[in-house]
């Protein structure tokens, strides 16, 4: 046998040929980030921490029978799970025997590329003998076709925004944001003569299009935990070890600090640029994992509709300012597609499954602690599902379906459920507990994550298990507020419809409700039609022809799951007042999202008109409302990214204001506190100045408590001009000397 063969399909590589090029691709990153040679250090040594590390783990796992989007999404999360933990371990051991920069460049490319070249050694082990063959990606003229227009979207993206941070013209930005909802209603009257290949690639460019707008607009970051997260950052990379300071959450965020410094010594791009771009091209992938847990029921097109109603929520944007909860939320998204997908399985389907959740568990704490809720809730419904509806064993069936016989995991191919004879393929005596939950939510899994995360919050980093049970103890000491709306954060309140007083935003009311209401009616539907919803093997109930396949167990489970954690979550006072319902929804969506599309199918066939039609008429205003297009239609400057800086002086970061911060951590003794104003005055110091958070001070709160406010005074613009608080509170400055200046920024000692 040849050792390269090339046709019309594929490329084949011999085992040696692919570990040779493997080893070859690390030498060379590592002469270009030895030179520091300019682009082709940036370039091989992305691709080298974002693909190499999970790609040669999916070759060991020898998971070939996946579809190269399943790949794709497996292969970034494994590499963002492997750089965390092999990053910690590495940054622990090394400490431990006395050396103190065990996250330098020259310590983290021996590291990795050492560990790269045993895992394909393992790997070319594994699969000796077995070419590795690569698809042909060449499109067909139809699919070009249907890419010209989504291939605009990231270049306008970029272009849109570096003339909107340079000329403050939205133009760009409005024809993108346009562009894009265009796109889906055209592919929606078209769909049944797109091609299967175009959704994934159209879903990851307006992916890529819209998580960089918040990242890539301004100089400086944006957002508001952002702050403490790139001091903390920043404090990893300056110092060039990872360990804990203080009892702060956000440093207890491998994701946020550990993962960007690793990256920032293999890449050396300004370090704030780095932390506001990372995560949101590592998050990017996001759609596409919800986009393989649709398709299997609700097929390629309705997968799509669904991607884009998790793209459409109002925090798929702001990815680069919840860094991590968004990934957090990747790794409960792999960790679902993992359970529902079919031909991961065995030893591979727990390695995954592991992985991705203790890497949640050190991403953020709250997606954690949902995650876990979530988990938990699963294996005890799937024990009363497998029992009432798949009967209590294999040898019986349930009374009144003599025909329903049992099949064993991974025995459903395509459609149509393979039967199989229970007495011949398992012991009449094996329970469906047994055949069903073993496959599924394990309580061995759902153990070993209670474990996981209570060694992280509790042993570890302390803060987040604190919060965990002060949030417990609240919930319940707050029950007599059962009543209270305030109790449950300002979400829930608004979205009560309390203090809407405009029609935008009676509009955004009225579209979000909409398509809360389309995945209520899509899940309570699949309750109610469950014998012709589930896969109960020989059950006597056709597929309905809305769904590509009857819904596995699993993902049965977890649209139940996840509609009473948000139930439970809405109801419990105090719950969301500590953590938003939007985040909540953000993260259980990856779940609830394909039956937003059924509920909106339910609603068509109802009205009797387009299945799409109905769907689009929520999707699409929905979309434009979340990313602000509807309010700047209206007159309403509610976008960071479409609006000028001075109409969100709050959270924009001046150039000057900048300076003044680094100025001032130039000048000051080491023991002089700074105080800065109440309108993200104390964040934003911290990330530009890069100072602990316990050191600076809101100069209002320290006034109102009647403390002596002796140190650095840090005004920015807002500060200045619309609060005016130098005659508001001219008694903070009396005594004090104006001892900088840039423009817009001061600071007074």
């Amino acid at each position: 046998m040849p050792e390269i063969s090339v046709n019309l399909q594929d490329v084949s590589l011999s085992p040696a040929k692919w570990t040779g090029s493997i080893i070859i691709f690390v030498a060379l990153t590592s002469i270009a980030i030895l030179l520091d040679i300019p682009f082709l250090r940036q370039f091989f040594g992305f691709i080298f921490l974002a693909f190499v590390p999970g790609f040669l783990f999916l070759y060991i796992l020898k998971l070939d029978k996946l579809g190269v989007v399943e790949k794709i999404v497996l292969t970034v999360g494994l590499s963002i799970s492997f750089v965390m933990i092999f990053g910690i371990l590495l940054n622990s051991s090394l400490l431990a025997l006395g050396y103190v920069k065990p996250l330098s460049t020259i310590s983290l490319l021996a590291s990795f590329g050492l560990a790269s070249i045993i895992l394909a050694l393992i790997a070319y082990i594994r699969n000796k003998g077995t070419p590795r063959s690569f698809h042909d990606p060449k499109l067909s003229t139809r699919e070009k076709v249907l890419l010209i227009v989504p291939v605009m979207f990231p270049l306008l993206s970029i272009v849109g925004l570096r003339v909107m941070n340079l000329t403050e013209d939205n133009t760009l930005l409005f024809l993108l944001l346009s562009l894009i909802p265009a796109y889906v209603i055209f592919i929606s009257i078209f769909n049944q003569k797109v091609p299967e290949r175009v959704y994934p690639i159209a879903i990851f460019l307006i992916s890529i299009s819209l998580v960089v707008l918040y990242a890539l607009r301004g100089n400086h970051l944006l957002g508001a935990d952002i702050h403490q997260m790139y001091f903390f950052y920043r404090l990893t990379l300056d110092n060039l070890h990872w360990r804990l300071v203080g009892p702060e959450l956000v440093e207890a965020s491998l994701i946020t600090s550990l993962l960007p410094t690793i990256y920032q010594n293999f890449l050396n791009l300004d370090p704030e640029f780095l932390f506001k771009f990372l995560h949101s091209v590592l998050f990017s992938i996001s759609p596409l994992v919800v986009f393989v847990i649709s398709k299997k029921c609700i097929g390629d097109f309705y997968a799509f509709l669904a991607s884009f109603f998790f793209m459409a929520q109002f925090y798929f944007p702001w990815t680069a300012g919840i860094a991590n909860t968004a990934i957090g939320i990747l790794f409960f998204a792999l960790t679902m597609m993992v359970l529902f997908h079919d031909d991961i399985r065995g030893v591979s389907r727990q390695f995954l499954l592991i992985v991705f959740m203790a890497s949640s568990v050190v991403s953020h704490y709250t997606v954690s602690f949902i995650f876990l809720a979530v988990m938990l809730l699963a294996y005890i419904v799937r024990l009363i599902i497998s029992r009432f509806v798949y009967g209590k064993s294999v040898g019986s069936t349930p009374a009144g379906n003599p025909d329903i016989e049992i099949t064993p995991p991974g025995a459903q191919t395509g459609n149509t459920p393979r039967s199989y004879d229970a007495d011949a393929s398992q012991s009449s005596t094996q329970s469906v507990l047994q055949l069903g939950i073993n496959s599924g939510v394990t309580i061995t899994l759902t153990v070993l994550f209670v474990v996981m995360a209570f060694f992280w919050f509790s042993q570890i980093t302390v803060a987040a298990f604190n919060i965990g049970v002060g949030v417990v103890h609240e919930t319940f000491t707050n029950f007599g507020h059962w009543f209270l709306l305030e109790a449950r954060g300002p979400t829930v309140v608004a979205a009560t419809g309390k203090g809407v007083d405009t029609t935008v935003q009676y509009i955004r009311l009225v579209v979000s409700w909409t398509t809360v209401a389309f995945i209520a009616i899509g899940v309570l539907t699949t309750l109610v039609k469950y014998k012709s919803m589930l896969a109960i093997p020989k059950s006597g109930y056709p597929k309905p022809n809305l769904l590509k396949a009857k819904l596995g167990i699993d993902f049965f489970v977890m649209m139940i799951v996840a509609s009473a954690v948000l139930v439970i979550s809405v109801i419990l006072p105090y719950v969301l007042k500590i953590y938003s319902m939007e985040r909540t929804y953000y993260q259980l969506i990856v779940v609830l999202a394909p039956f937003f599309v059924l509920g909106g199918i339910f609603v068509a066939r109802l009205l009797k008109v387009r299945l799409y039609l109905i769907i689009l008429l929520a999707l699409i205003p929905f979309f434009l409302s979340t990313t602000g297009v509807l309010y700047e239609v209206l007159g309403q400057r509610v976008s960071v990214v479409l609006d000028p800086p001075h109409w969100h002086e709050r959270l924009w970061i001046h150039d000057q204001e900048s300076r003044a911060a680094k100025w001032i951590s130039r000048d000051r003794q080491w023991a002089e506190r700074t105080y800065a104003g109440p309108a993200m005055g104390v964040r934003v110091f911290v990330s530009q100045a890069v100072t602990h958070p316990s050191w600076v001070r809101d100069f209002i709160d320290e006034y109102n408590y009647g403390r002596r406010i002796n140190g650095f005074v840090f005004l920015r613009n807002i500060d200045i001009n619309t609060l005016k608080t130098l005659t508001e509170y001219p008694e903070i400055f009396d005594g004090k000397n104006k001892i900088y200046t840039s423009g817009i920024s001061e600071v007074y000692k």
